[in-house]
């Protein structure tokens, strides 16, 4: 499982272009960080993930190779520590339970090849009125790429716990 200080020290340290891979933008990414989310919100980050995984790690399709999970809304946000070219430390999502997922912690854990994405179907929805076009849209995150050792991680990370029996 991965710390508090592991993952601060990656959200710090990210960085896509050279020019903030210096001490100084270090510094101000760690100033930014403690700004927007304090301990707390960062271990819930932590402990929502792993218990993500874990739901995650008992699906049926999980051997296949992908899971499908349903949201209410398209509910993506990002750690922004102002890297240049605008990209994100991390990617988070919250599930229908409150939970918020971690792309980061997710990828650390199942392994590089791992994507997690949110889609969103859209379904025209029948109207009396043939002039009016209308539709609804169903969100799901989609899993796809897990390793081929999923026991191995189970035990890995939870042990031989039966909460992950069905």
């Amino acid at each position: 499982m991965i710390t508090l200080n592991e993952y601060k020290t990656y959200l710090i340290n990210y960085y896509v272009h050279e020019i903030d891979n210096n001490d100084d933008k270090r510094l101000y990414r760690k100033e930014s960080l403690e700004k927007q989310y304090n301990d707390e919100d960062l271990t819930k980050i932590i402990n929502d993930t792993y218990d993500f995984i874990k739901e995650v790690l008992c699906c049926d399709t999980i051997n296949s190779g992908y899971s499908i999970v349903p949201l209410e809304e398209d509910t993506t946000s990002y750690i922004s520590l102002n890297l240049v070219g605008g990209w994100f430390a991390d990617t988070l999502f919250t599930d229908l339970k409150g939970k918020i997922i971690s792309k980061y912690i997710m990828k650390y854990v199942f392994g590089s090849r791992f994507d997690i994405e949110v889609i969103d179907e859209e379904i025209e929805r029948d109207n009396e009125d043939d002039d009016i076009v209308s539709f609804y849209h169903n969100y799901y995150m989609y899993l796809r790429g897990f390793p081929k050792n999923i026991e191995e991680i189970k035990k890995n990370i939870f042990g031989n716990s039966k909460l992950l029996t069905k």
